[in-house]
């Protein structure tokens, strides 16, 4: 059983919305188009002097997060080509490496222990195996995810791995749980990729392949990466975390009541005292521009904001939002 919200929309709606807010972007201002993050400026995390008895992390948009201890470094997704909507309306998409190699070098990543592939929609999965290769990583991640490895290369079997749900795997100073967790609602492309998937390929083709969510056990603190905006009863049950890295995509266009279940769930239910909003921004605009949250017609920003707060208050749990590419300390919360 996941979670109920709102059936999934059409394909022909969702393709509508895509060429209607290109149009838009392309006759008037992103303010008109976007919600603005001024509003929540407060709730921005500091940058540090990353030392070597913290937990760390990087944000790259979306779910792509680096995680270290200054020892081991894990990342989640991978994916900094960020296509733009005309892109991906009218053309097929591959991975783009200057990007990719732009964005690593920026962060300061050479070497990863792992890159843990939520699913495999474009926005999680299009660039890990690039990313994989060039840090010497795991690439680990569902069948279809690893079908999009193997469009890229050939891999020899320790540098590729497809894990069992609840299937726990140390990778050099973590320990890391893995959870079969559902996808947001109102997602295109469900379904598998049954065959290495050979780029450049439509937006379509990546389909989604079963999801992941991910528990990183640490010495320091346990944090808790759940990378879709659903949730399934009791998942969480017997799970303790510092920190959650909580999904907000698509939430601002469910009920309130879905939303509390969902933060009951994932949230209270693991007893974290510090949240982390993934998944709001804009996918379409590349990493050297700022960050800004999904447009009005795919998502309310606002909303989601609203309700996510809120509950954060009755419960005397900290939200705070990750700066691009600075690397923070998790376990601080000013």
């Amino acid at each position: 059983m996941v979670g109920k919200g709102r059936a999934n929309f059409p394909m022909a709606v969702f393709r509508s919305s895509l060429i209607l807010i290109l149009a838009l972007q392309t006759i008037s201002c992103e303010r008109v188009t976007h919600p603005s993050l001024a509003p929540f400026a407060q709730y921005e995390m500091k940058s540090f002097e990353a030392s070597k008895k913290a937990l760390h992390a990087r944000f790259f948009g979306a779910t792509t997060i680096q995680i270290d201890d200054g020892e081991t470094a894990i990342m989640i997704d991978g994916f900094f080509s960020r296509p733009g909507l005309a892109q991906l309306l009218f053309t097929n998409i591959e991975p783009d490496h200057a990007r990719i190699v732009a964005a690593l070098k920026r962060g300061n990543i050479s070497r990863l222990a792992a890159v843990l592939v939520s699913h495999s929609h474009y926005d999680h999965a299009m660039d890990s195996a690039i990313v994989a290769d060039r840090t010497n990583a795991v690439l680990i991640g569902s069948h279809s995810t690893v079908n999009i490895g193997r469009g890229y290369k050939e891999w020899s079997p320790e540098r590729i791995h497809v894990p069992e749900s609840n299937e726990t795997l140390p990778l050099g100073t973590f320990e890391v749980q893995f959870f079969e967790s559902p996808h947001s609602l109102d997602f295109p492309y469900p379904g598998q990729i049954n065959h290495p998937l050979l780029t450049p390929s439509p937006v379509s083709s990546y389909k989604e392949g079963g999801n992941y969510s991910f528990l990183l056990r640490h010495v320091v603190g346990n944090i808790l990466v759940h990378p879709s905006a659903n949730y399934k009863p009791a998942l969480y049950k017997n799970v303790t975390a510092n920190v959650v890295f909580l999904s907000i995509g698509l939430l601002g266009k469910q009920p309130e009541s879905f939303a509390r279940e969902y933060w009951r769930e994932v949230v209270r239910t693991t007893g974290a005292k510090i949240v982390i909003p993934i998944h709001w921004d804009d996918l379409s605009r590349p990493l050297d521009k700022p960050l800004l949250p999904m447009p009005y017609l795919v998502d309310d920003f606002g909303a989601a904001m609203d309700i996510l707060l809120r509950m954060a208050d009755e419960d005397g749990v900290t939200v705070q939002f990750m700066p691009l590419f600075d690397a923070i300390d998790l376990l601080k919360t000013d």
